[in-house]
């Protein structure tokens, strides 16, 4: 993990329950010594352009055992399995389980499994940085771009772009281009790149 000291503290586009539940979701998986991070709209403040959204997103490395612990935790603090959603969804079991606050009900927290190489890799590479009053773990650019990449959808692709032209990112293309070979996304890192000015 590296501390990322580029910039300023933006302002927060997270509503003041969002902000909450995160603080109280952050405060679980450091008890329990859970690799994390922030993903998703929410990791946009760091990295390109902030967007309101209504829900939290968090990447995370867990065993069978320590999945059942952070659970059992986060139920103690009043955030519980939304066991409605996972039985709509049942094929989402293994890949990500969502949760409904008590003190937020109208905002969807997402605990996403680490699944493959890029997302353990992505673990490893988090920055630490000031965002949303808080000091925390997010995804770095470059993996939060291949995220969106990977989820397709044409917001993914805008908030790409965003990052992309951020004019204080550095962004690491080898690595972006290795991942984009590896996960057969030549096609969607090119076209943001281009879209956004940079290099393809």
């Amino acid at each position: 993990m590296t501390t990322d000291d580029l910039h300023e503290e933006p302002a927060s586009p997270l509503s003041p329950g969002l902000q909450s539940l995160l603080a109280d979701v952050l405060a679980d998986l450091s008890t329990l010594s859970v690799p994390h991070c922030l993903i998703g709209a929410a990791a946009l403040g760091a990295w390109g352009r902030p967007r309101a959204t209504h829900d939290l997103d968090l990447l995370i490395l867990v065993d069978q055992g320590a999945k059942e612990r952070l659970i059992a935790r986060l139920s103690s603090s009043g955030i519980t399995v939304n066991r409605q959603w996972q039985a709509a969804n049942p094929m989402a079991e293994t890949r990500v389980t969502r949760f409904v606050s008590q003190r937020h009900p109208d905002y969807p927290l997402d605990l996403v499994y680490a699944s493959d190489r890029h997302e353990r890799e992505a673990l490893r590479r988090t920055r630490t940085v000031q965002l949303h009053g808080l000091s925390l773990s997010v995804v770095s650019p470059e993996d939060l771009m291949i995220l969106k990449l990977k989820a397709g959808r044409p917001t993914d692709f805008d908030d790409v772009i965003g990052i992309v032209k951020n004019p204080h990112l550095r962004l690491d293309l080898d690595y972006l281009w290795n991942w984009a070979d590896h996960l057969g996304l030549q096609g969607e890192l090119h076209y943001v790149l281009q879209a956004a000015g940079g290099e393809g």
